[in-house]
């Protein structure tokens, strides 16, 4: 059979499968049958493509691609932004880009330079020089920040800082006060880690019969959970086996 015509049957019988699957209307197999390629063409065109690009997997998936490609193009494109105009948001942008490529110092100076005035203790742009300065490894200096901003800001509420807060603790060798914290978001963190990172400090200290009931907590909710959630906390679901 020549390639073509292989490759013609492989792609109709792919659409119909997903048709299949999917419980499309029964014209969609006649279409795909009766007009090979041309049919199945269609049906990738009009129900595939369009419900792939919608996916939060697949637009992440392209997103990915599009910073391996062009790993500078956020950076540029936010740096254009704040020659143009030069405001708070238009340095957190850039420096928000410059973080997620991992250059921390130079995002650390713009996020210091934007914490000024009326922005002095701005929780946003707190929140972004504290990713920088956990990524220079600089833990005083995050729990520094984190302290100012709670005195600046009594209510404020974030279990992303309060994460940091913990690591940072944990870090520095404050065991007995990173224990707290992280019982306190093994409470309510999203997800597995707070679980799991509790239960490596507990077990650091001694406190085996404890750590071991936060690993079997960590496994049974990821086992008990959605696909997506398995998925998603895969990571510490393996450290939790592992220890156990």
């Amino acid at each position: 059979m020549p390639l073509f015509a292989s490759l013609v049957l492989i792609l109709d019988v792919i659409c119909i499968g997903h048709a299949v699957y999917k419980r499309q209307p029964g014209l969609w197999y006649f279409v795909i049958v009766a007009l090979p390629f041309v049919g199945a063409t269609m049906y990738l065109m009009t129900e595939l493509l369009p419900r792939a690009r919608a996916h939060p997997a697949t637009r992440k998936a392209a997103a990915d691609l599009g910073r391996a490609v062009n790993p500078d193009k956020d950076v540029r494109a936010a740096r254009a932004a704040l020659d143009e105009m030069d405001t708070a948001e238009n340095r957190k942008q850039l420096a928000d880009a410059l973080v997620e490529q991992g250059r921390h110092d130079e995002a650390r100076e713009i996020y210091e330079g934007a914490l000024a005035g009326a922005h002095e203790d701005d929780p946003a742009l707190t929140m972004g020089l504290v990713r920088a300065l956990f990524g220079l490894e600089d833990y005083a200096g995050v729990l520094a920040r984190l302290d100012r901003l709670r005195e600046a800001w009594p209510d404020f509420q974030s279990p992303e800082a309060h994460m940091f807060y913990a690591r940072a603790l944990d870090t520095l060798g404050e065991m007995d006060r990173a224990l707290v914290e992280f019982g306190a978001l093994a409470g309510y963190f999203r997800g597995e880690e707070a679980r799991l990172r509790y239960g490596m400090l507990l077990l650091r200290m001694g406190r085996e019969d404890e750590a071991e009931a936060q690993f079997q907590t960590v496994v049974q909710s990821v086992d008990t959970g959605s696909r997506v959630y398995r998925k998603d906390q895969k990571v510490w679901y393996d450290m939790a086996k592992q220890q156990l």
